[in-house]
């Protein structure tokens, strides 16, 4: 099957839509649920991952990576067609996960919110978010993209360095205890963004040569493309308020300083004293400045072992640690691993 033949075949219901199909029509009647209930292979539920809330088994207490992600498995992003009449659980999962209207139309429920998704809109939900998706017909083709929290700042890295919206969502929600519930662009019937998740969605069944770095490229243009044409118009219920404003800009301030940074200086940047510096990334992230700092240290060292061939001792010295022996301690209590051993084994942590 090649690209432009998805563009049909992504209509038909699967296997898995099917069984929804029937249990979704068997709730109707109480009898025709039990009826369909008893004819259950719970094996082959399990082992196909389908959810069916009588059946308690089926149902995880939360979306954890590995329902997902292979352990072990450098691959952070998952790109997958979201299964229409599924039950519309309330969840929250451990990702980030970007649900992007193809066709039709879908409603969600994000905390409490109401929403009602159409062509062209994408809806991105942060880490533990509780939510709900509905899509109850044939013809709604919603798509999924899912990536990890632990490894997004290393895929974008330039992208998350520059100040927009999209990038301020991200920082906040991977750094930040109070983060944005969700943030939706709407895009109609813009065929480049179109053409593009498509794409990503038939390059993740493919996976010819390169495709995971295919996805994260395709998505970083899309990243582009919203912030391009469609920020003004984007829906981030909070951001507005001041202090979501001055939290992402001393996340960015850190981001963009990480080597050098000092306590002090992030106070005279923001002309505060260093002790109200220190109440506000405590009251912001949950973490003190050292401790935000050597998180943020460590990310930036993971990029360079796995994308480049410097030194363990050039990456601390690059990363803002004065001795190696000190770096490889703090990464080891941080990932259970020294940072050669990260290297060896090309996994993501």
């Amino acid at each position: 099957m090649d690209h432009e033949a998805l563009r049909t075949v992504i209509y038909k219901l699967n296997e898995d839509e099917q069984f929804y199909k029937k249990y979704y029509y068997a709730k109707q009647q109480e009898y025709s649920l039990q009826e369909f209930l008893s004819t259950i292979n719970i094996d082959d539920v399990l082992r196909r991952h389908l959810l069916v809330p009588e059946i308690k088994e089926t149902i995880p207490p939360r979306f954890e990576d590995n329902f997902f992600f292979d352990a072990g498995n450098h691959v952070s992003i998952t790109v997958t067609r979201h299964n229409r009449y599924s039950p519309a659980l309330t969840h929250d999962h451990t990702f980030f996960e970007l649900l992007y209207v193809y066709d039709g139309s879908c409603s969600q429920k994000i905390s409490d919110s109401q929403l009602t998704l159409r062509t062209g809109d994408l809806c991105i939900i942060p880490p533990g978010i509780k939510h709900s998706v509905s899509v109850f017909d044939d013809n709604s083709v919603i798509l999924n993209i899912l990536i990890r929290k632990s490894t997004l700042h290393n895929i974008f890295f330039n992208f998350l360095n520059s100040p927009n919206i999209l990038s301020a969502f991200f920082l906040n929600n991977i750094y930040s205890k109070n983060g944005n519930d969700y943030i939706v662009f709407h895009t109609g019937n813009d065929n480049e963004i179109r053409s593009g998740f498509l794409w990503m969605y038939w390059e993740s069944l493919n996976r010819s040569l390169y495709w995971d770095q295919m996805i994260s490229y395709t998505l970083m243009i899309t990243f582009g493309l919203l912030i391009r044409n469609y920020e003004k118009s984007s829906e981030l219920p909070t951001f507005n308020r001041k202090s979501d404003v001055q939290r992402f800009a001393l996340l960015q301030f850190i981001q963009e300083n990480y080597a050098t940074v000092t306590l002090e200086q992030v106070a005279e940047k923001f002309h505060y004293t260093p002790e109200h510096v220190s109440r506000l990334f405590k009251s912001t992230t949950g973490k003190t400045f050292t401790q935000l700092l050597q998180q943020v240290r460590i990310e930036k060292a993971q990029i360079l072992l796995s994308d480049t061939n410097l030194t363990v001792a050039d990456i601390a010295s690059q990363v803002g640690y004065d001795t190696t022996e000190h770096f490889i301690r703090l990464f080891k209590k941080n990932l259970k691993i020294t940072p050669t051993e990260y290297r060896k084994k090309g996994i993501i942590i």
